[in-house]
């Protein structure tokens, strides 16, 4: 017994000292959230106060040249035209618009500082071509979409810099910029600008930090559980269930570990390397079935498996089975009791769709454009009993990565049958047969 209290003083001692760095940690951070939080409230206040001035500038700039508005209950088109020049001119958001020819016919200060573009005000009046003045295809392709569909739409991407002299070229830094398009008819497209950088880079703080906190944790995690392990043939059988709890529970940890450190390599660009081998895809959902059956088996939830038996594919096996037991693992959470989880798994058109499908709640609308967001997680409510204690806010965040990986695209949906979570996923096949001839 003497052997027994020493080393779950041991198991104690760790604990606590993981739980008093883990704890420094966070005050340290909720310091910085606090530092962070005034800050941003002083950068509200301050752009509050700098678009209170610009309105009044405004205000004041149109009454001073046209007093004849304050009387007038009718205006020229000259006069609004010269208005609305002064409202884009002195915007705090770029703005660009071009006619039905593509040829830019506005474009403000905001949008030339974005774009690069000096003496902009000289170069409309030639009033140039789209591309002549800003050396970007991906906005080229967007006014193109919204003219062909006669309709607005939002998107983001870098845009680099032309090289001032190919003779000595100078790297240029890229600028993340978010675009969202308006129809004006007559083939006019008027295109709104918005500077990401600094959204990105503290989006990019907040996954640092969390890689870091990740990585100071496996240390610890991998010291208890070995203690744990060493103790539980030790122990008599009435503790023995608590030594395995707490073994769970390490293992539980670690998982979220290596999830968090595997979402921030992909943050920084290193993608992880696919092991691709040709998989039984029926076999392989029910091995990740099997391993879900014990709390299937709690909630009375079973599986339809709808699918060409023989049906193989030449995927990363580990991490199709990690995304199926996501996926999988999410469904029975929220399915009710005497329902099936159906996964429906075919080939169409070159691409290999594999479909779950739940009698669930579903997501709420407002979820849908965030359900793949790290650490986004819905209301409580949605788990219908005590068995859950809830996940980590990762588990569709990880299979966004997978399926990203693969090269494919997740969807997030309501089934209008069964009005359960829908998700379709998309990868692009190849016959293993073909591609592997015997």
């Amino acid at each position: 017994m003497e052997l027994l209290w020493l080393l779950v003083g041991i198991i104690i001692g760790a604990i606590a000292s993981s739980a008093c760095w883990f704890s420094w940690t966070y005050a340290k951070n909720q310091r910085n959230r606090k530092f962070r939080k005034r800050s941003h409230a002083a950068v509200k206040l301050k752009s509050l106060r700098n678009f209170r001035t610009w309105a009044l500038n405004i205000q004041r700039k149109i009454q001073q040249d046209y007093p004849a508005l304050a009387d007038s209950t009718t205006q020229n088109l000259d006069t609004a035209q010269k208005i609305w020049e002064i409202i884009v001119e002195s915007a705090p958001i770029g703005y660009v618009q071009v006619d039905q020819d593509n040829r830019l016919t506005v474009c403000n200060q905001r949008a030339a500082t974005m774009m690069d573009i000096a003496n902009h005000h000289q170069g409309l009046k030639r009033k140039p071509f789209l591309l002549q003045f800003i050396r970007s295809y991906e906005l080229d392709y967007l006014v193109e979409a919204t003219r062909s569909q006669n309709v607005g739409t939002q998107t983001d991407w870098v845009f680099h810099p032309a090289i001032p002299d190919p003779a000595d070229p100078v790297p240029q830094q890229g600028r993340p910029i978010r675009a969202y398009t308006i129809y004006l008819g007559m083939g006019k497209v008027g295109i709104f600008l918005e500077d990401r950088q600094e959204a990105i880079a503290i989006a990019q703080q907040r996954d640092r930090w969390t890689s870091d906190v990740a990585h100071e944790l496996k240390t610890p995690l991998t010291s208890i559980r070995l203690v744990a392990e060493t103790i539980e043939s030790r122990v008599e059988p009435s503790i023995k269930i608590w030594v395995d709890r707490l073994i769970g529970e390490v293992d539980r940890l670690n998982s979220l570990v290596k999830d968090l450190l595997e979402l921030g390599q992909m943050d920084v660009g290193l993608e992880p390397v696919l092991n691709i081998s040709e998989v039984n895809l029926a076999n392989l959902t029910r091995s990740v079935w099997k391993t879900l059956e014990p709390i299937a088996n709690r909630r009375k939830v079973n599986l339809q498996y709808i699918g060409d038996e023989q049906l193989t594919a030449l995927v990363d096996e580990s991490r199709i089975y990690r995304l199926l037991l996501n996926l999988l693992d999410n469904s029975i959470k929220h399915s009710p009791s005497l329902q099936s989880i159906t996964i429906v798994i075919s080939v169409v058109d070159s691409q290999l769709l594999i479909e779950t499908i739940d009698a669930g709640e579903g997501f709420p609308e407002e979820s849908l454009p965030k359900i793949f967001e790290r650490f986004y997680r819905i209301d409580p409510s949605r788990t219908r009993s005590g068995l859950d204690r809830g996940g980590s806010g990762l588990g569709l965040a990880i299979a966004a990565q997978i399926v990203a990986l693969h090269k494919g695209k997740i969807i997030a949906k309501n089934h209008p049958e069964t009005g359960g979570a829908w998700i379709t996923i998309t990868l692009p096949y190849q016959n293993p047969s073909i591609s592997h001839p015997s």
